[in-house]
């Protein structure tokens, strides 16, 4: 007895979905050159990117929350009326529903490898950096600088009763502020040639709940922020999204882009939040004897902490989902070849013990740690300072 004939329908969507696993197979291979990433970015993804973007856009609400909440009901849909379909023996009919929803994932993972994966095994986005050899001086020359120059901003800034900066722009000026910085600063041919607009995201409890400060959805060309964080943070990680937007998709890399377009911009708020994200994470610029007495000499403003107390008020209840929005997070950076995954937001220093050449009370060795190689973001803060000290000559 011949079996069931397939029908044309569910030849074409076997037809379709064995092309679409070609065409990602081959992208997957195709990502693991880094000339052909960069050719691919600077020529086909970025003339996409200048279409999706500006059509993308012209629509002031966030696409992608619509969609993510459409891709989440069409799965569960999808899996419960086949199940009804297979309880009523109607196997066929089922079959096609899946392989229609298996066709549209299919798509869409082909379109996001092709806007987001490529991008993943770039070079190393151009922010100034410094190239030369550091010596302690030179390093403490510039922490120096860093915070003398944000303690004159922090001055200049209104504050509030607690001592936290106040915001001189709505959260939508903001945004415009951020992306005006980031279309005047990052100009080198690396970038994606347009800057699409941020959104706020809708549903910021959620993703806050998550532990998801922003998301940027390459296929639509849309940096997505929590709204509802304080402004301080909001500003870095508008910046942050902008820099994915602009085809720097590592993290530790986006955040020295991020920075980098703050600290260039002309607006006194903006380069204050990019010294506020950074300033903590330079201290390994001081020499390393007498690290303490040296953060004495150069105190960072009150402001500082009053600024990490409104954030730490706004994330300690924050645990409604605990850390699946990491865990995601992780494994989705795992996948795009960050083996760190969540842990390459912030790259470290590679340092090294040594003998002070000192005892202590007890006539015992002191041993200090020394940087032996600076993270992205340091080499950045250094040419910053050298080439603002150029400017002032």
């Amino acid at each position: 007895m011949k079996g069931k004939a397939i029908s044309k329908y569910t030849r074409n969507l076997l037809i379709a979905i064995a092309v679409l696993t070609a065409v990602l197979i081959v992208s997957l291979i195709l990502r693991t050159n880094t000339a052909v990433c960069e050719f691919i970015c600077r020529n086909f993804v970025n003339a996409y990117q200048s279409v999706a973007g500006r059509i993308f856009s012209i629509i002031h609400y966030n696409v992608f929350e619509a969609l993510a909440a459409i891709a989440i009901l069409s799965a569960i849909a999808c899996v419960v009326l086949s199940i009804v379909l297979l309880c009523k023996k109607k196997r066929t009919a089922a079959g096609k529903i899946m392989l229609t929803f298996a066709l549209i994932a299919f798509c869409v993972v082909d379109i996001y490898v092709f806007t987001a994966g490529y991008a993943y095994n770039r070079k190393t986005a151009p922010v100034g950096a410094y190239e030369d050899e550091i010596n302690e001086e030179f390093a403490l020359q510039t922490y120096a600088y860093i915070v003398e120059d944000y303690n004159s901003l922090y001055d200049r800034l209104d504050k509030d009763g607690d001592g936290a900066v106040v915001c001189p722009y709505t959260r939508k000026e903001l945004a415009d502020k951020v992306r005006v910085a980031v279309d005047t600063v990052l100009t080198d041919g690396y970038y994606y040639k347009y800057t699409p607009k941020a959104k706020s995201v809708t549903c910021s409890e959620i993703m806050a709940q998550c532990h998801v400060a922003g998301i940027t959805f390459l296929p639509t060309a849309e940096p997505g922020y929590n709204k509802d964080m304080p402004l301080v943070e909001q500003c870095s990680t508008i910046a942050h999204e902008f820099a994915h937007a602009k085809g720097v998709m590592k993290e530790d890399e986006a955040n020295v882009v991020g920075a980098y377009a703050l600290l260039n911009s002309e607006d006194d708020y903006l380069k204050y939040c990019a010294y506020f994200n950074v300033i903590g994470d330079i201290t390994h610029f001081l020499p390393a004897k007498d690290r303490l007495e040296w953060k004495k000499k150069y105190p960072i403003n009150d402001g500082y902490k009053a600024e990490w107390d409104k954030l730490e008020r706004y994330w300690s209840d924050k645990n409604v989902f605990g850390n699946i929005g990491e865990f995601f997070n992780d494994l989705y950076l795992k996948i795009n070849g960050q083996v760190d995954g969540t842990d390459s937001y912030d790259e470290t220093p590679s340092t090294d013990i040594i003998d002070s050449g000192q005892v202590d009370s007890e006539g015992n060795p002191i041993y200090i740690e020394v940087v032996v190689e600076y993270t992205k973001m340091d080499r950045m803060i250094f040419g910053y300072y050298v080439e603002n000290q150029q400017k002032a000559k």
